[in-house]
């Protein structure tokens, strides 16, 4: 599982993404049925390609709310890796408390790794996928003190869905239920 911790963690750190036109409130890949959507005054990206995801598409606020930190038009990107078949026995097994708890502990080693400082870790409550999420903030760049990350990471037996916002500090309170929101509109495959 490490490796897939590492590919959701790594979105974090491609939030400089090059600028692509807006396309709608919805997304669904013809060719998986991964979809995301977005709630009113967002918008979604075509997919782009990255080694870490199957698809990726990146999510644009069209208000300039809450405010992108860093560098990218992008408010958020959020993707989908599948496992490989017969890699996870079953959902039961990954919502279980102590596999729940090693993700985190994983996560936070992984996180730590690549400069980023966990500031808080809450797990998702959801019969469908064993989730959590974490606020972490950079340990370097400019103004990094001022920047915090939104991850959520939700596994299932297909695979691991996940989602990387970066917003400013003074925002994080009232863009994490919209951080939320848009988490809860993505859905895995459906083949």
């Amino acid at each position: 599982m490490k490796r897939a911790v590492i590919h959701a963690s790594g979105l974090s750190l491609v939030l400089l993404l090059l600028a692509a036109p807006a396309t709608s409130g919805e997304f669904t890949d013809p060719a998986t049925g991964f979809s995301v959507t977005v709630p009113d005054g967002f918008a979604t990206r075509s997919p782009r390609q990255d080694p870490n995801h199957e698809i990726l598409i990146d999510i644009v606020s069209l208000t300039g709310q809450p405010p992108v930190a860093g560098r990218s038009e992008a408010l958020c990107a959020a993707g989908f890796r599948r496992n490989q078949p017969g890699a996870v026995s079953s959902q039961d097994a990954l919502n279980a408390l102590p596999a729940l708890r090693d993700r985190v502990v994983e996560a936070r080693t992984v996180l730590a790794s690549q400069g980023l400082e966990t500031e808080t870790v809450d797990p998702i409550q959801s019969s469908d996928f064993a989730g959590f999420e974490i606020v972490s903030i950079p340990t370097t760049g400019p103004d990094h003190r001022n920047v915090r990350l939104y991850m959520a990471i939700m596994d299932r037996v297909i695979g691991r869905s996940d989602i990387v916002c970066a917003t400013t500090k003074p925002a994080l309170p009232s863009a994490l239920p919209v951080f939320r929101t848009i988490r809860d509109g993505i859905r895995p495959p459906t083949r």
